[in-house]
């Protein structure tokens, strides 16, 4: 009998705790939570291209099931701290690698604050930044350092409230958001003390924007990886490869590789494949390096005669 009892005077209690547990599930899942989108590294990427001003934007959300019923300002402000933990936490005391702060003068934010409208469809707001990336290396992160320093209804979501505005570099011929290949095929001829040694080449090329209508490649068979290569490689294997407005290409020198163009427009053009839409290089010129010949080291010409097309960007 006082089992039975006992069991009796339970059922209202666990009643009553599953109502709470309710009653809180529904809270939590209507609750208005304001936040700025970012991925779990707190970073927004946002590409911007060469030769031009362009506006990003940071999206301020607000969480929750039902739409708001009043207007809130979001205000965010600079929180120069995230750039040095995100250094810190990913690259601890290699600072070559380091994110840059995106330099004053690259750009603009008129206003700091941003409304959500009740009367939007849209639970979410744009905070626009006007970027001018010319000037801005593509070896380079820069990123503006920001959080929401207040809101004027709801609460701010502690783990969304600060962000790195990410500026991705880009042109028509190269992106920094993916990586970008460029296969290559042609005739490499070493010009030896030996004699000339011609061979066929095959390799793949990253490509990355340096101005509007610029790329930077290596040149010959030289490659590299983006998160590995050293600015002493750059220096030493790197070319520029400019398209001109009349589908003619210019090459020269992005640091101190010694390096000539060779022949005339029909040996260096470029065009769009009609096919496949694919971006194609034809490229002649001749740099020098370093080879081995006979099991010695020597300094010598290389000519190059290659055709080159980008490969379709993958993530």
């Amino acid at each position: 009998m006082k089992k039975i009892i006992m069991t009796l005077c339970l059922i209202p209690i666990l009643g009553l705790v599953a109502c709470n547990e309710d009653d809180q599930f529904k809270g939590e899942l209507y609750k208005k939570i304001i936040y700025v989108l970012s991925d779990d590294d707190l970073i927004f990427q946002s590409e911007h291209a060469l030769g031009e001003e362009s506006t990003g934007y940071l999206t301020l959300y607000c969480g929750g099931t039902e739409h708001i019923t009043q207007d809130v300002t979001v205000e965010m402000e600079p929180d120069d701290e995230l750039l040095y933990e995100y250094n810190y936490k990913n690259f601890d005391l290699n600072e070559s690698k380091y994110a840059l702060p995106l330099p004053e003068e690259n750009y603009d934010i008129d206003d700091f604050k941003t409304v959500l409208r009740a009367s939007s469809p849209d639970s979410y707001s744009l905070l626009p930044i006007k970027i001018r990336p010319d000037g801005l290396s593509p070896d380079k992160q820069y990123m503006i350092s920001m959080r929401i320093k207040g809101v004027s209804a709801f609460e701010i979501n502690p783990d969304k409230q600060r962000v790195l505005f990410n500026v991705v570099l880009k042109n028509d011929y190269a992106t920094m958001l993916n990586t970008t290949y460029y296969q290559t095929t042609g005739r490499e001829t070493r010009h030896t003390s030996a004699g000339d040694m011609p061979s066929s080449v095959s390799v793949t090329r990253i490509a990355a924007p340096v101005s509007k209508n610029a790329i930077r490649m290596f040149a010959g068979t030289h490659t590299y990886t983006t998160a590995s290569v050293t600015p002493e490689e750059i220096d030493r294997y790197a070319m520029t490869v400019t398209f001109n407005d009349d589908h003619t290409l210019t090459i020269t020198p992005y640091g101190s590789i010694e390096i000539e163009q060779l022949g005339g427009p029909e040996d260096n053009y470029w065009y769009i494949d009609e096919t496949f839409g694919h971006t194609v290089l034809v490229t002649t010129y001749r740099y020098k390096d370093e080879v081995t010949v006979n099991d010695a080291k020597e300094t010598c010409w290389i000519t190059m005669s290659e055709t080159s097309i980008r490969r379709a960007t993958t993530n």
